[in-house]
């Protein structure tokens, strides 16, 4: 059964980082679930462009726990995406979380390239979509 959907609707700039380990691109989604035991379902579509190789994408929660398991240097939840150094990609993950709580937890999307400047969200501009999904979906156990 879901008990609640929440989107993250705040406009943000585009995120671009040269980082070569997972650091926060500023979009995040936050959720305070009503039972303890509930599933949180994370979903993530963005568009994305590396202008070397490769971009990789990794949910933290609260900032300081990968949902993947990857050391900083790994591989992320999606492996390497948006090879496109032409043109932008679309990328999507998700996850299925146990927080184990009733506090309001704040899932971060989170990047790196493996070589030259990633570019996560399509516009420059806050006023503008930026063409950045997040959802939190609670679960009932």
């Amino acid at each position: 059964k879901i008990l609640q959907v929440v989107n993250d609707t705040t406009l943000r700039a585009r995120h671009s980082s040269t980082s070569t380990v997972f650091i926060d691109t500023g979009f995040s989604v936050t959720i305070t679930p009503k039972f303890a035991n509930s599933k949180i379902l994370i979903n993530v579509t963005a568009t994305a462009s590396s202008t070397t190789h490769y971009v990789y994408i990794d949910i933290y929660r609260n900032g300081t726990t990968s949902l993947s398991g990857s050391a900083t240097n790994a591989n992320g939840l999606t492996g390497p995406v948006a090879n496109s150094v032409a043109g932008w990609d679309t990328v999507a993950t998700f996850y299925e979380d146990s927080p184990n709580t009733t506090s309001a937890v704040t899932y971060n999307i989170y990047a790196k390239t493996a070589s030259g400047t990633l570019y996560f969200g399509l516009d420059t501009n806050v006023v503008f979509p930026n063409q950045v999904y997040i959802s939190a979906t609670e679960i009932a156990k």
